[in-house]
């Protein structure tokens, strides 16, 4: 546990061991190596022949852990660290409540960018209420002036635990995901965009039923909130849609969140992301240039149906995925109950007609263009009349191309 974590309370009731003046006296007045050295434990570990087990000296400790405080709580153990906060298991002094803290790590204390990040983080879950989006209970700042902020302990883990368990159990995970969708659906509803729903951000509580939380990046739709602005960071590769990293702020809307809960229903079902790479810039470039892999390349046992939810979720396009969160969340309920779902898959000429919209725009790199243009320069000199002598071809040394243009995938 680092010393930055530790209270002012803690760190006066610090004693020096007896033996050899250490500071970290943890019990009879010695440190832990004099403690265990009094024990008969030497250096290599071996425990000498003794009255007292090493157990029985251990179970003497005095723990200094269930004294640390921050705010009204009481610390027991840490449980989670990110890049920017801490994660402690807590006890609220007055109610007993057992609960999730989260502290902004000390080290970024002087940025103002982390801060303000963190306190969306807060501002943004404290604001929704739903029964799967992870509640918040308090928001406050400890003596030193650092946030933090307390939510319900989920004690089930999360997606990314569950995610073994369900790849064998479909419409466990599909049923699972399809209220982490209703749960984006009512942000969606109160203006905000999580922007990194990925399944370590779906935690599940002990009933086994999903939350959703870290609104870390969360974003305001209303474009009049400074909380528009965009931080410098954008997501975790492999979740997060093409628009995030290519796009403005301003362009980002529900459909973003869809192709996220897209990429974690792909993961659940295949067991890995759609995209995989050797590095994070690597997967976001595969993800811009190449459409998702089909669901049942990787599992063929899996349902049609679910292959084109998918599918269309991870389109490209943003205009191309579901309109909202809302129509995402109504197809797998159909799919659920056993109905017809209201996607359908994209036929080739639709993919055709995409490919060449991108052409248009600028988004597809043209490459069987330039082929079909030096084809037709190679007709026209064969053509010529002084290329058909066959005294100037052995002189130019000119062969035949065996070339042949590229195919042109869409």
């Amino acid at each position: 546990m680092p010393l930055s974590s530790v209270s002012l309370d803690l760190q006066n009731q610090l004693r020096s061991c007896a033996q050899c003046g250490s500071a970290l006296c943890v019990g009879r007045s010695l440190c832990l190596n004099c403690l265990l050295l009094a024990a008969g434990v030497g250096a290599n570990g071996r425990q000498s022949q003794s009255d007292e087990t090493l157990d029985d000296v251990l179970g003497e400790l005095d723990v200094c852990e269930a004294d640390w405080r921050i705010g009204n709580y009481q610390i027991l153990e840490e449980i989670g660290r990110g890049g920017m906060g801490v994660i402690y298991r807590a006890r609220q002094r007055h109610s007993r409540r057992i609960v999730a803290l989260k502290r902004i790590l000390s080290h970024y204390a002087d940025s103002k960018e982390t801060l303000a990040r963190f306190r969306r983080e807060a501002q943004a879950a404290a604001s929704l209420d739903h029964p799967n989006i992870l509640p918040i209970y308090e928001v406050s700042e400890c003596d030193d002036g650092l946030p933090f902020f307390s939510m319900k302990f989920a004690g089930g883990g999360s997606l990314l635990d569950a995610a073994p368990a369900l790849r064998s159990e479909p419409r466990r995970a599909v049923a699972l995901v399809a209220k982490v969708v209703r749960a984006v659906q009512y942000a969606h509803g109160q203006g905000i965009l999580h922007r990194d729903l990925k399944p370590g951000n779906i935690l599940l509580d002990g009933r086994g039923e999903p939350l959703v939380s870290d609104f870390g990046l969360a974003k305001w739709l209303d474009a009049s909130s400074h909380l528009t602005r965009t931080l410098t960071i954008f997501g975790t590769p492999g979740y997060i849609a093409p628009e995030q990293v290519t796009g403005s702020a301003g362009k980002l809307g529900p459909a973003s969140d869809v192709y996220s809960l897209g990429a974690i229903l792909f993961d659940l079902l295949t067991g890995r992301p759609p995209f995989l790479g050797e590095h994070a810039l690597k997967v976001i470039q595969q993800a811009s240039e190449k459409p998702a892999p089909k669901l049942r390349t990787l599992v063929p046992g899996l349902d049609r149906d679910l292959e084109t939810i998918c599918s269309k979720c991870l389109e490209r396009e943003p205009g191309a995925r579901y309109r909202s969160a809302g129509d995402l969340a109504e197809d797998l309920e159909r799919w659920l109950e056993g109905r017809h779902i209201i996607a359908r898959p994209v036929s080739p000429a639709a993919r055709a007609w995409r490919w060449t919209r991108r052409l248009r725009n600028g988004s597809a790199r043209p490459q069987a263009a330039p082929r079909r243009r030096d084809d037709a320069r190679r007709k026209h000199h064969r053509d010529s009349p002084k290329n058909q002598c066959p005294l100037f071809h052995s002189h130019a040394g000119l062969r035949p191309s065996s070339a042949t243009p590229d195919s042109l995938s869409v």
